[in-house]
């Protein structure tokens, strides 16, 4: 009985990151800050290329920047999630993310790949660590192959 209540704690914990992706993804089409509030821990890192931000008011900070300036319509697209529990209540998680920005003057298609460090507690998930590498980021009027 012992081994299938861990199983159920794995599968639990699994499901739990692979819903954070997705309220993450919300979150970031929605412009919603509040919401992302909720789903990093206090002293969270997220690493974009050329920068760190040390704790959840400074990855806050990040996002806010990044949302006032890109003010067009957006989707994000998570596939190929690969969650590895690491202990009771973390996981180790790793993406591909796709998105489309489109405005009046831009039609943006990119991609890359993210890798999260995920903590549980209470029920409920949140991202310790969060890496966001985009690969390509084209204009679609452009070509997108052409980078």
């Amino acid at each position: 009985m012992d081994e299938l209540l861990q199983r159920i704690i794995r599968l639990e914990a699994a499901e739990a990151s692979r819903k954070l992706a997705c309220t993450y993804a919300t979150a970031l089409d929605g412009v919603d800050l509040e919401l992302l509030d909720t789903l990093f821990t206090e002293d969270a890192v997220l690493e974009v290329p050329t920068q760190r931000f040390q704790g959840r008011a400074a990855v806050l900070g990040f996002f806010a920047e990044a949302f006032a300036a890109a003010t067009v319509t957006k989707k994000h697209f998570m596939c190929n999630l690969d969650v590895e529990v690491t202990g009771p209540s973390s996981t180790h998680m790793s993406s591909y993310f796709l998105y489309t920005f489109a405005g009046q003057d831009t039609s943006v298609l990119g991609w890359g790949t993210y890798v999260d460090e995920v903590v549980i507690a209470d029920g409920a998930a949140r991202f310790r660590y969060k890496s966001i590498s985009v690969d390509v980021h084209a204009d679609v009027r452009a070509g997108w192959a052409t980078t």
